[in-house]
């Protein structure tokens, strides 16, 4: 098979890393794969896997005038029509929001089969009046899309008819889970995600300044860059916890931090499919996530493999902190249940869901 995959870009995020571990899978069986960014590759965080080619658009960028933003956008979806017409793909699969809508107007008319999909919880997350009415006229040209939890296939279905929606987990990616149980390891809390306003780091720490009162020897890691570490480093001051909270920034060594530390935290306002917490499942770290839309509940049974929580709620955070941090065995149980859990992601598992996609795909074309 032919498969053509479009993103906007290979940064460091949770859709990023979907697709290049989707990409690898695919190439390694046989198929021929292209991966296609809209940006000019030169900030990778991913290395694009052997066996895949990649074609960096550099069609990327924005206008000052309307009049501008119209003739860019034109050239943008002339460039990449030819682009994608001369890979000559049995099916195409494009991934977030502003990129669906891209793809499938830029192929209109070519008789490709093109599968969509939304990588965050599309109710939650504002792209934008304009952008939302080409999402809902364009969407109806997608031969499938693909949402990450039962949550969102609601939505989904008022932007594609229902037997076009399919519900498909991430893959979860080679973790290795340390030896050492969760109530065994250092006394270190880690939260990984951008300083963004959806990732409730605020809340974390809030929350964290009330655990340490009775646990002054843990300590938080928050790895991840964004728009609010100013304002998360004055916070973190103001609340006396510069000695024992780290702000290291982008990491490529998420895993290690996992593998070190007891405790997960995931504190957003809402989700697609939290990689990270899936991850540091698999790493045998027992996890307290806040029950937001969606990801933590389909990931998480609430007490049998780590505790959810209201959004927003220092207290109720701090209250299932210091549970799992009064209690090694418990810890170890949380973080070994969840680690078994895990494998209900495995890949084959989901490539096989990816395949019965495609295979609904034939006949159909965008």
């Amino acid at each position: 098979m032919r498969i053509s995959c479009v993103i906007a870009s290979l940064g460091s995020g949770g859709a990023e890393r979907v697709m290049l571990s989707l990409c690898t899978a695919w190439a390694a069986r046989g198929d021929s794969v292209t991966l296609l960014t809209f940006d000019d590759g030169r900030q990778d965080f991913h290395l694009v896997p052997a066996g895949v080619t990649r074609i960096a658009l550099d069609i990327a960028g924005t206008s000052t005038s309307l009049v501008g933003a119209i003739r860019a956008n034109a050239t943008r979806l002339g460039t990449l029509r030819r682009a994608l017409r001369n890979t000559s793909p049995d099916v195409i699969v494009s991934f977030t929001d502003r990129t669906n809508v891209s793809t499938l107007v830029a192929v209109r008319g070519l008789g490709i089969p093109v599968v969509i999909s939304e990588r965050i919880d599309p109710r939650r997350h504002d792209i934008g009046a304009a952008w939302s009415t080409l999402r809902h006229l364009a969407y109806r040209w997608a031969t499938g899309l693909v949402v990450q939890t039962e949550h969102v296939r609601p939505w989904a279905e008022t932007h594609v008819s229902p037997a076009r929606v399919h519900v498909i987990g991430n893959p979860l990616r080679e973790v290795a889970a340390p030896a050492i149980s969760a109530g065994d390891r250092t006394t270190m809390i880690a939260a990984v995600g951008r300083l963004v306003p959806q990732k409730g780091f605020d809340t974390l720490l809030r929350a964290f300044a009330l655990v340490r009162v009775a646990h002054p020897a843990w300590r938080l890691v928050i790895c991840g860059e964004g728009p609010l570490r100013s304002s998360l480093e004055a916070q973190r001051h103001a609340l006396g916890l510069d000695d024992v909270v780290s702000l290291p920034g982008r990491t490529s060594t998420v895993d290690e931090v996992l593998a070190e530390s007891a405790v997960f935290v995931l504190a957003s306002r809402y989700e697609g499919f939290p990689n990270v917490l899936l991850e540091a499942m698999a790493s045998g770290c027992a996890c307290v996530a806040t029950d937001c839309d969606s990801g933590p509940s389909d990931l998480l049974a609430h007490e049998s493999l780590g505790l959810l929580v209201p959004v927003d709620d220092a207290v109720a955070l701090a209250i299932a902190m210091t549970r799992v941090l009064d209690d090694a065995a418990y810890r170890s149980r949380l973080g070994e249940s969840a680690r078994t859990s895990t494998q209900r992601f495995a890949p084959a598992r989901m490539l096989q869901a990816w395949d019965d996609v495609f295979a609904t795909t034939r006949g159909r074309a965008a």
